[in-house]
């Protein structure tokens, strides 16, 4: 790791703390100099770093630029997350995890992005993904699991992040299967799980779940405007990107070290607001009206349509449609 990686991990680890650089410099075995130096590097790139005579540098609490170095010290201790990549701007993070996974990347691989200029979600849409509104990553994860969990895994995302903004900010957030979260109404968080089949052994190959949450309110184009939200508009809570990607990557890590006993799904169905609505299912193959009726044990929908057929939906979307 290079000295400015190490100083930038130094000055996260004792965020909002004054650290004289006599004292960086000992703690990583480097010169005075060096510490400058890096420091300098730092404000350049935006880092907002404080220095005072006598009391050293202080990274300020208002810092909110992502970096590995920003992420880490909120996983958990025993975490599986392996690599870290955090870009200014890529494609898709989930492009990006893949063709980490594709070369070779082992078990636990988070890609994260400020910004994404072909965000992705179900059904081919585009995810909107503005510069530094959000949070954007993926998690590519080799879980020796048959492929027809995927669903499993995105169920598990959805209460994950459900979890992780709870927990850090109070806010009560709803799912709508199979893969928003919604706040008072309007979606707050997307969600879209790829996955890699290895067909000799009929498991997966590796799972990858990117997750966009909206963290403060924007100009959202007129299409979205009255459907989405942010966090920051149901919050007075300040908001820590990084400690918000790494609370949902730790709920989540839970979830998948037994992905089977499914534990998530008392809550997943709990927090959905679809049971019992008239709702659109839209799939590649056929559009109908229907009710949702529950969520299964495998995190299918299931549904009665208007002639009393029940029926289970594993793949496609839904949209809750007005009573006539």
């Amino acid at each position: 790791m290079a000295t400015k990686e190490r100083v930038l991990s130094f000055l996260e680890a004792h965020k909002g703390n004054d650290i004289s650089g006599a004292m960086i410099a000992e703690s990583l075995g480097v010169s005075r100099a060096s510490v400058w130096k890096a420091v300098e590097t730092l404000r350049s790139e935006g880092y907002p770093i404080d220095a005072a005579s006598k009391k050293g540098y202080r990274l300020a609490n208002r810092s909110d630029i992502l970096s590995k170095e920003s992420i880490v010290p909120f996983l958990k201790p025993n975490s599986r997350i392996k690599e870290i990549h955090v870009y200014k701007e890529v494609d898709s993070t989930n492009t990006v995890a893949k063709q980490l996974a594709n070369a070779g990347a082992p078990d636990g691989v988070l890609v994260a992005a400020e910004h994404q200029t072909a965000g992705r979600g179900r059904m081919g849409r585009q995810f909107y993904s503005p510069k530094e509104n959000g949070v954007y990553f993926s998690v590519m994860r080799r879980l020796p699991f048959p492929a027809e969990v995927t669903t499993l895994v995105t169920s598990a995302a959805a209460v994950a992040v459900c979890r992780a903004i709870q927990s850090l900010y109070g806010i009560e957030a709803q799912i709508k299967w199979v893969n928003d979260v919604y706040i008072a109404g309007k979606k707050v968080c997307g969600i879209l799980t790829e996955a890699s089949m290895n067909f000799e052994h009929q498991t997966l190959d590796y799972v990858v779940v990117g997750i966009g949450v909206n963290v403060t309110a924007q100009e959202y184009p007129p299409e979205l405007a009255s459907i989405i939200t942010s966090l920051d508009q149901h919050t007075s809570e300040p908001i820590d990107r990084s400690q918000l990607i790494a609370a949902i990557v730790n709920e989540l890590e839970d979830f998948c070290e037994n992905l089977s006993a499914r534990t998530f799904l008392p809550e997943y169905r709990a927090r959905s607001f679809l049971i019992g609505q008239p709702i659109r299912v839209i799939s590649p193959m056929q559009t109908y009206e229907a009710k949702a009726i529950e969520i299964d044990d495998d995190g299918h929908l299931v549904v009665q349509t208007a002639d009393g057929t029940t029926k289970t939906v594993n793949s496609g979307e839904v949209s809750v449609r007005p009573v006539k």
